[in-house]
């Protein structure tokens, strides 16, 4: 009995610590009465908390600062000059690697070029590299974990991803085990709409959310309760591999007629280059087509540009009434590099489609928008998840420093 009472009680400080931590997190700069307040824990108990974590280094005071009815109180924050963790983020074509603080800050962030049809035991062997390097020129702080988002849908307990268009070599490859050969650091996996959708609840507190990423690849991200709903095995959300069309073209995921193959930034360039090949007249170059010159011609009314972005959207907009209809969100947060030619035609035929489709009540309490963090959401989301391992337990940091 004895040994039950004893297994809960570090249990409930565990879930204490961590929920101080994250309300240091959440206010930046934040007092102990303040703490107290937000977590409805006794004074006392967030002294000691806070003595733990100060001992640790892992929270600093910062001074004085104004508190309730003029009071003054001793702020506290995450020690980030002490403790930082590196997100990365995948794509097609190239891969990023940023050093962040425990608080979210990003600090530094290289881009390093993929080249088509690289060699995946080249990729990889280049990203753990630059984990290292940036391990390597950062010895003046401790780097606790790592986390990577990647496109496609990944399987922790199997270390494989199942399947992802235009990267050869990568499926069923284990790449977890490649990434942490005589790596320092823990090093976490998560899809890239997964990591995308956490950064929404990060850096904006959004708690109840489904973040579309519409890029390169289609999928999504469910945020409940500002945890991410991942499914059984980590698989859900792969809301590019729905289907529209029964009778539509094969899919390397073994289904037909995907949104994927329909509407990503992918099948946009091809439909315009195919437009282009038949010598229809356009603004745009076969051998220049990027986000950036389709941006410009949709907004300088290029025929081929605003018919072919226009059905993209059109067809998008299909796929996420069936999200709203299966999962209800409150808000969905629209994202990625089709988002970027021209947001607010996307937003309108979307929230179009929706008012068809949907019933009233549905769409009354809907908010959609488009993503409006300046950075990356799917590399925010990767450095939120390395740092949010170490938020829910930093005991092994505790005890290290108690030995």
């Amino acid at each position: 009995m004895e040994r039950k009472k004893s297994f809960n009680q570090e249990k409930i400080q565990i879930v204490n610590r961590c929920l101080v931590i994250d309300f240091i997190r959440q206010q930046k700069i934040c007092s102990r009465s303040t703490l107290a307040c937000l977590s409805g824990l006794k004074q006392t108990t967030i002294t000691n908390i806070i003595n733990e974590l100060m001992d640790c280094g892992l929270v600093v005071e910062t001074g004085l600062m104004s508190g309730s009815r003029g009071r003054r109180s001793i702020g506290l924050k995450l020690n980030d000059d002490k403790y930082k963790v590196v997100g990365v983020r995948m794509t097609r074509s190239v891969f990023y690697v940023g050093l962040f603080g425990l608080s979210g800050q990003i600090y530094r962030k290289k881009k390093y070029a993929v080249s088509h049809g690289e060699n995946v035991e080249v990729t990889i062997a280049r990203i753990r590299s630059a984990i290292q390097m940036t391990l390597d020129e950062n010895r003046d702080c401790t780097i606790l974990s790592a986390a990577m988002a990647i496109p496609g849908p990944y399987r922790e307990d199997i270390d494989r991803l199942l399947f992802v268009t235009e990267l050869p070599g990568w499926q069923n490859y284990p790449i977890k085990e490649a990434l942490t050969k005589d790596l320092e650091i823990p090093l976490y996996l998560v899809n890239d709409a997964d990591a995308s959708a956490f950064s929404q609840y990060w850096y904006r507190n959004k708690r109840y959310l489904l973040y579309v990423l519409a890029g390169q690849g289609i999928g999504s991200g469910l945020v409940v309760d500002g945890r991410l709903a991942r499914g059984s095995t980590g698989l859900g959300g792969e809301f590019g591999h729905t289907t529209i069309n029964f009778n539509g073209p094969k899919c390397p995921c073994g289904n037909h007629g995907c949104i994927e193959k329909y509407c990503s930034l992918l099948v946009l360039y091809e439909n315009i280059r195919n437009r282009l090949r038949t010598k229809e007249p356009s603004c745009l170059s076969i051998d220049d087509i990027t986000t950036e010159t389709i941006s410009e011609a949709v907004k300088n009314g290029d025929p081929v540009a605003c018919e072919e972005y226009r059905k993209v959207c059109s067809l998008l907009s299909i796929g996420i009434v069936n999200l709203v209809n299966q999962f209800n969100p409150e808000i969905i947060v629209l994202g990625d590099e089709l988002t970027q030619i021209e947001p607010d035609l996307l937003l309108s035929i979307v929230n179009d489609k929706i008012q068809q489709c949907t019933q009233l009540l549905v769409q009354r309490d809907l908010t959609v928008e488009i993503n409006p963090l300046s950075e990356s959401p799917a590399l925010l989301g990767a450095g939120a998840i390395a740092a949010q391992h170490i938020i829910d337990d930093p005991s092994c940091i505790i005890n290290q420093v108690m030995r």
